[in-house]
């Protein structure tokens, strides 16, 4: 993963609008969120704010108003997204999530076809390795019974 974004769920739908448009005013931007979500323009300065700061947008006068643009761009965001949400699962557990996602996501003919593409020239493993850290997960790598045993949480019951 080669970069975690820092973007609250409210600061995604400021950049969705941006992304959406190209480049957005405040103005445009509190329109379609306030209809959206009921924000209002001070909100949507605040979010704006925010994300300049962080570095995720950019301002430009025209004129009496800013523009905003990023050089972030949406797949990009998204598959960091995502890969950020994959890398706090066991890798044993990721297949299950994707064939929830698969169930539940609405798909035309030509994505189904092209998701069945993937998975007949995926790459299979004979056994997908645990990546947790002994205690985090169920896997029976990492457990004999239970995830701890009672000794080791006892002695670090004690210990502190």
């Amino acid at each position: 993963m080669s970069e975690v974004l820092n973007i609250s769920e409210a600061e995604w739908e400021v950049m969705r609008v941006v992304w959406a448009n190209g480049e957005s005013t405040s103005q445009q931007i509190a329109l379609v969120l306030n209809g959206k979500r009921g924000w209002s323009q001070s909100t949507i300065k605040t979010l704006i704010g925010r994300l300049t700061s962080k570095g995720y947008l950019q301002a430009r006068k025209d004129a009496r108003r800013f523009v905003y643009t990023t050089h972030l761009e949406e797949p990009e965001s998204l598959k960091l997204e995502v890969e950020g949400l994959l890398g706090r699962i066991c890798s044993r557990k990721k297949p299950n999530l994707l064939a929830y996602l698969i169930e539940n996501i609405p798909m035309t003919a030509e994505d189904r076809a092209m998701l069945m593409d993937v998975l007949q020239n995926k790459q299979v493993v004979a056994e997908v390795p645990c990546d947790c850290y002994p205690g985090q997960c169920t896997c029976h790598l990492h457990a004999s019974g239970t995830i701890l045993s009672n000794h080791s949480y006892e002695e670090n019951t004690h210990e502190n």
